[in-house]
Formats: structure tokens, C-alpha cells, sequence
């Protein structure tokens, strides 16, 4: 199989779990956003990588929700024309939303303390003109 055409049909798994989730009825579906989707190369699985904005019990309850319509979901993708066998997806929960921000938290408290702890710059002279260097006639 070409590479071409495996990212063509991981883009396509994408947009279309991206557009039937929302329209999925479960209640314990949370906010949820698909990141991405790793397609295997013979195209018989597929990891669909997602984060989910709310409390630890919200992220569970998605998660279970998510196990629940993985098979409609696969169902639905079997109905595509380029797909003859659609994959199984598996879902995987993206935490790096979760750490950048604690990462930003911790940069920002960093921040503050050494605003409250330093006493202000002085005035800096600027840097002197270069000295330009004489061109040598041949």
C-alpha cells in the first residue's frame, strides 16, 4: 500500500469521527476534541487520539462513552466508499493539553517570584557602533 493513500484514509477516519461524535447521544459524553488518528499500515487498526476538557469523573465517563460507540463508529466508517474494511479504533486519551498548562503555571509562579524578589534592571547603555574595516585594493 502506498503511503499516500494511508495518509489520505487517516485524514478521512479523522474527519469522520470528528463529525459523528458530537452527534453521538450519549450523556456522558464530555467536551471532547479528536486530535489526531494513527492508522496502522495494513489498515486494521487505528489508534484516535483525544482530550477532554473537565474533571477526572468527566474524562472517565467520556472514556466509557467512547468504548460504548467505538463499534457504531466502526460501523459508520464501514459505510464509506473508500473503505472496504474499516479498522478497529481504539481510543486513546491525550494528556499534553493538561501538562502544558501546568507547565505555563509553573513558568508564570517562576515569573512572579523573581518580579518580587529582584529589584529592577538599570538603564542599560547601548551597544557601540561597529568599526567598519577598510576594504583592501587588489
Amino acid at each position: 500500500m502506498s503511503r499516500r493513500r494511508l495518509e489520505r484514509v487517516t485524514e478521512l477516519i479523522h474527519q469522520e469521527i470528528s463529525k459523528r461524535i458530537p452527534l453521538l447521544k450519549d450523556p456522558g459524553l464530555g467536551f471532547i476534541t479528536i486530535l489526531g488518528v494513527r492508522l496502522s499500515p495494513d489498515f486494521l487498526q487505528a489508534k484516535v487520539f483525544y482530550s477532554v476538557l473537565g474533571s477526572p469523573e468527566e474524562q472517565e465517563r467520556t472514556r466509557l462513552a467512547l468504548e460504548k460507540a467505538r463499534y457504531f463508529l466502526r460501523g459508520q466508517l464501514g459505510k464509506l466508499e473508500s473503505l472496504k474494511f474499516p479498522p478497529e479504533l481504539n481510543f486513546v486519551q491525550d494528556h499534553s493539553a493538561e501538562e502544558a498548562q501546568k507547565v505555563l503555571e509553573v513558568l508564570n509562579q517562576l515569573e512572579k517570584d523573581r518580579q518580587n524578589n529582584l529589584p529592577p534592571a538599570p538603564d542599560l547603555p547601548s551597544p557601540a557602533p561597529r568599526k567598519r574595516r577598510a576594504k583592501k585594493i587588489a
